[in-house]
């Protein structure tokens, strides 16, 4: 079936799509993703996974972003396109195909702020994308953005239908490699993978002290959370485990 399907695709290869299956790890898979992404002409790529049944903004969303600084990504996907309202797991999902960033008006009757999400998004120079609505086992289901293409033609429906089916499936690859992403007993909060984060960069807790502004007591408190949601005793096992399950990333 998926070899009947790429036959028809006039960009991506079948060879671009089925190397999706090499990519051993999530950062590896990323990594291939912003390849593809940046060999077609994008500027940016966005990637979100709410736990099954949150919004996109709820602080355990797994996201990963590329082209676009925490700034302007903040600015215009965080407080804009999500907290706004315009994108939820709900009513994009409901779209199922692939939808263009103009597209967002027909997902909201509050035109107004439409107008204003158009202007933060001209504000940090993205005009144009793709958002592939993205299903997985589970409830495992997010959303991929492709934005700021480098010609008009990348936003052509049919370009768009076949960025939807390697999107689709890097996103079925990232659920293969992390089956257990949601198998914790709770997830980890942002402070949590943060601390985790760094303490994966082999950081001490002094030195997270002083990165993230907090005192050493408060890092090792997060610390010892952490352990227990990853059922992990040590720095290293919640580290290891962390970075399989994508929860946090060197």
């Amino acid at each position: 079936m998926l070899e009947n399907i790429c036959s028809e695709l006039q960009i991506l290869t079948l060879d671009e799509i089925t190397k999706l299956d090499q990519c051993a790890s999530p950062a590896a898979l990323w990594k291939y993703v912003l390849e593809v992404a940046r060999k077609y002409g994008f500027r940016s790529t966005i990637y979100a996974c709410p736990p099954p049944h949150r919004r996109p903004t709820h602080p355990d969303t797994i996201i990963r972003y590329a082209g676009i600084s925490d700034a302007d990504f903040q600015k215009f996907a965080m407080e804009g396109l999500m907290k706004q309202g315009h994108i939820t797991t709900q009513n994009s999902l409901q779209k199922v195909n692939a939808f263009r960033w103009t597209d967002i008006a027909s997902l909201t009757n509050r035109s107004e702020s439409f107008e204003d999400l158009k202007q933060n998004a001209n504000s940090v120079e993205i005009e144009e994308g793709w958002i592939f609505p993205l299903f997985g086992p589970q409830s495992r289901n997010g959303l991929a953005s492709y934005g700021g293409p480098k010609n008009q033609e990348l936003m052509d429906d049919k370009t768009g239908a076949e960025f939807r089916i390697f999107a689709q499936m890097a996103h079925l690859k990232l659920c293969q490699l992390t089956p257990d992403l949601y198998g914790i007993d709770k997830s980890l909060s942002r402070r949590e993978m943060q601390i985790i984060g760094w303490a994966a960069k082999g950081k001490s807790n002094s030195e997270i002290s002083t990165i993230l502004g907090l005192s050493e007591s408060s890092i090792d408190s997060y610390m010892r959370r952490a352990f227990t949601k990853l059922d992990a005793h040590d720095r290293t096992s919640a580290s290891v485990k962390a970075i399989s399950m994508d929860l946090v990333r060197t």
